[in-house]
């Protein structure tokens, strides 16, 4: 077998074996929905309701918000991690249809860093920008883009999640 006739079998197989890998990860998929449970952003002015979908596991982080195409007014994602990040981690919004405000948070649910985040039209996702948080943190709250606008949220106010009773905000407005 010459050279040439198995460097042209090997780059087929190559060629073959990314567009399998293209095709799997560029399949659409319905979007998933988690776990949701009932939550508060505590701000300077008031207490927020919300009611957010817990992505605990790297799959549902790797998921999101992807391919859904609308939230609850007052629903939202909450991205849990086992140790801190790094202040370059980012996200990114491909496959993400609509616009969101994304906060990141310290152990505790302290809002370190906010952004708002636009969908990403390109079917290429190395075309799509991240959002890097910009500070270390160990969480991250996704909500609908102007949210955190409407009510008033900052940087340091807190997000209270019950996770363990699942209970209500109190004082709700």
């Amino acid at each position: 077998m010459t050279s040439r006739y198995r460097i042209a079998r090997l780059s087929r197989a190559l060629i073959a074996f990314w567009l399998v890998v293209a095709a799997s990860f560029a399949r659409s998929s319905p979007p998933q929905h988690l776990e949701s449970w009932e939550a508060c952003l505590i701000t300077s002015e008031r207490t927020v309701p919300i009611t957010l979908e817990h992505a605990v596991t790297a799959e549902q982080r790797r998921w999101g918000l992807m391919e859904r195409q609308s939230l609850p007014a007052r629903a939202g994602m909450l991205f849990f991690y086992d140790s801190d990040r790094p202040a370059t981690a980012g996200f990114w919004m491909y496959r993400t249809r609509i616009p969101l405000d994304i906060a990141w948070l310290d152990e505790d649910g302290v809002i370190l860093a906010m952004d708002t985040m636009t969908p990403c039209e390109t079917d290429q996702a190395r075309d799509c920008p991240t959002w890097p948080a910009g500070v270390p943190h160990r969480n991250v709250l996704e909500m609908n883009a102007g949210f955190f606008e409407k009510h008033h949220v900052d940087v340091g106010d807190k997000l209270v999640a019950n996770l363990n009773d699942n209970i209500p905000c109190p004082m709700a407005d």
